[in-house]
């Protein structure tokens, strides 16, 4: 079950419609975000391709992933949490319509800002009869290229007649998304994409599709009920029961969390109770002898979390791995309960984050601590291959340099809770200057700079910034930030509002990339192929064997307009790509003149719109 030899998910194949559906609506969140991630994250949503694809290079690609899935995909995120992506295009700016940041505001008995934390998709999808199938996903794992181990459980759904309240949990979790959406244009959209998930729960059952489980519950931590009150885990069983075995897995960890495990039995005695922790070296400083005096205690081998360095000779900028994973299992008598989400063994995540988790039920001749550590360890524990190690108290070490970027990453939390705006505004030669107001925020002992996600002009930080000479294709409302000790420097990308921003901004970045009436006759290719992917494959070869110029004899009328009925007959989703190609190309010469015809022709003869 949790095997990391033989149990693995790809992230991408997780998103991925069922054979048969295409994407019709998406929510989802994470605590940080690799916008590059993303990308990859819209390829496998929008065009059933593998996350770390071959494709995210190809501009055509890119341009069909984001625009196939930038009205259907809302991901929020933590404010200030989002990553530096590695290689960023113009084509960026279509996850302006995705991406919505949250600011969560600070809690009595939280000394830091509680955070935005939870790992969550829930996805609808459609076929050509216009069935649904919904996935629901929850994780431990961000939307980035981390290569720590991390856990997920995904369940398909439904729709049957009858009602039910199983979901209401995450129905109480989408409307507290709600309340983060701003009131633009397109935070209306997507929020009445999120309404319409809300109404159609209560008719759609999730079933678990592992013999071991056989029932489950969501739990969102931190956020309202409907019925009044607010879900807190410190009120769930696993926070108030007894137990007969306990087994925490959690990278981070605060004494009192775990010395409530440690000493919940005192009371109610119960014979020879069982604990394990598995958590991470570092974590070790943050406990005391007397918080785990019933723990056996593990953590990951040196060689795991190195070993991609012995693997990667190529590889310039080398990541470490350590256990990112949130579980949490605890068997009473014959009932296992396991808890799989975002959650930390942690006082800030406990009571103050909000988090989403999933409770899988079992019986103890399925799951328990024996099973899950002989899943997680192998079974002979003592062998060199077990990629965890048991350890004392006296192995603590503190990563004085992850404490400093905490630092830094909280100065930049502050920053983006002030109220910031922006204003875009043509000068006469073209180009744009950008004004950005931030509040006033006194901060010392750091260089703090700024500049806009698609320009190298940089300026240091003030209530007020002006960046000059930037062209249409630089504007976008991601802004870079970062922030500067001397010894160490973090950056992160804001989403600052920014006023009038051009109407044609996208048709600048969709002509940049489609520039010419071959590139034009690739995207068609494209999006009228039996396989989409071979179907970019065959044209670029097509371009390679002509010298760069692809014949217009290879896209025949006739059989072009055969394929275009046969297409919008049996995929016409992809059919809203030619639309959208029609509308948004604005230069003149690429899209030629019998196609327009042949379009125009089309559109009447199977009665869509555009």
């Amino acid at each position: 079950m949790l095997n990391p030899n033989n149990d693995r998910l790809d992230y991408g194949q997780i998103l991925a419609p069922p054979a048969g559906y295409y994407l019709d609506f998406a929510v989802g969140t994470t605590y940080s975000l690799d916008l590059d991630a993303l990308v990859g994250a819209s390829l496998a949503l929008g065009l059933s391709e593998e996350t770390d694809s071959e494709l995210m290079n190809n501009p055509v690609c890119l341009l069909e992933a984001l625009r196939s899935t930038g009205d259907k995909v809302a991901l929020l995120c933590e404010g200030g949490q989002i990553h530096m992506p590695g290689n960023v295009t113009p084509l960026y700016i279509l996850l302006e319509k995705m991406v919505f940041s949250v600011k969560t505001a600070k809690r009595r008995g939280i000394a830091a800002y509680p955070s935005f934390h939870p790992k969550f998709w829930l996805i609808r999808y459609k076929n050509n009869t216009g069935s649904s199938a919904y996935r629901i996903i929850v994780l431990s794992r961000n939307l980035t290229f981390d290569r720590s181990w991390d856990v997920t459980y995904y369940m398909d759904g439904k729709t049957v007649k009858s009602n039910t309240d199983k979901n209401e949990p995450v129905c109480d979790f989408l409307r507290y998304l709600l309340k983060q959406m701003p009131s633009d244009e397109n935070g209306k959209e997507k929020a009445k994409g999120i309404r319409s998930l809300i109404k159609e729960l209560s008719n759609v059952v999730f079933e678990p599709a592992e013999k071991e489980f056989y029932d489950f519950e969501f739990i969102p931590n931190g956020i309202p009920k409907q019925s009044g009150g607010s879900y807190q885990f410190d009120k769930t069983a696993l926070f108030q029961d007894t137990f007969h075995e306990i087994l925490i897995m959690s990278p981070f960890v605060s004494g009192g969390i775990i010395r409530n495990f440690n000493d919940r039995n005192v009371k109610s005695p119960i014979e020879n109770p069982r604990y394990m922790l598995i958590t991470r070296e570092m974590s070790l400083g943050r406990l005391k002898p007397e918080d785990v005096s019933n723990f056996r205690i593990y953590t990951m081998r040196d060689a795991v979390i190195d070993g991609e360095t012995a693997i990667s000779e190529d590889t310039f900028e080398i990541q470490k791995q350590d256990i990112h994973a949130k579980i949490y299992m605890i068997r009473k008598y014959s009932n296992t309960d396991l808890y799989l989400g975002s959650l930390n063994a942690s006082h800030n995540a406990v009571y103050g984050n909000v988090e989403f988790m999933i409770c899988l039920k079992a019986k103890n001749r399925y799951l328990n601590m024996d099973k899950l550590t002989d899943s997680l360890f192998g079974s002979e524990k003592d062998r060199s291959d077990n990629p965890f190690q048991e350890v004392t108290l006296q192995n603590a070490l503190i990563d004085e340099d992850d404490e400093k970027t905490k630092e830094l990453d909280s100065i930049i939390k502050t920053i983006n809770r002030s109220s910031s705006n922006a204003q875009a505004e043509i000068a006469e030669d073209g180009l744009y200057t950008v004004k950005i107001n931030f509040d006033k925020c006194d901060i010392k002992n750091c260089r703090i700079q700024v500049r806009p996600l698609l320009s190298r002009k940089q300026e240091d930080f003030a209530e007020n910034i002006i960046f000059k000479g930037l062209a249409v294709t630089q504007l976008s409302e991601f802004y870079v930030i970062s922030v500067s000790d001397g010894s160490q420097k973090v950056e992160r990308v804001l989403i600052i509002p920014t006023d009038g921003m051009p109407e044609d901004r996208e048709k600048q970045v969709v002509s940049n990339v489609v520039s010419d009436r071959e590139c034009f006759y690739r995207y068609i290719a494209f999006l009228l192929g039996d396989d989409m992917i071979l179907s970019v494959l065959e044209a670029n070869t097509a371009a390679e064997e002509t010298n760069g110029l692809i014949s217009r004899q290879s896209y025949h009328v006739p059989a072009l307009y055969e394929k275009m009925l046969q297409t919008a007959a049996v995929n016409p989703e992809r059919f809203k790509g030619i639309g959208y190609l029609m509308k948004t190309i604005s230069e003149d010469g690429i899209i030629p003149e019998d196609f327009k015809k042949l379009y125009e022709t089309f559109k009447r003869a199977v009665k869509i719109d555009g």
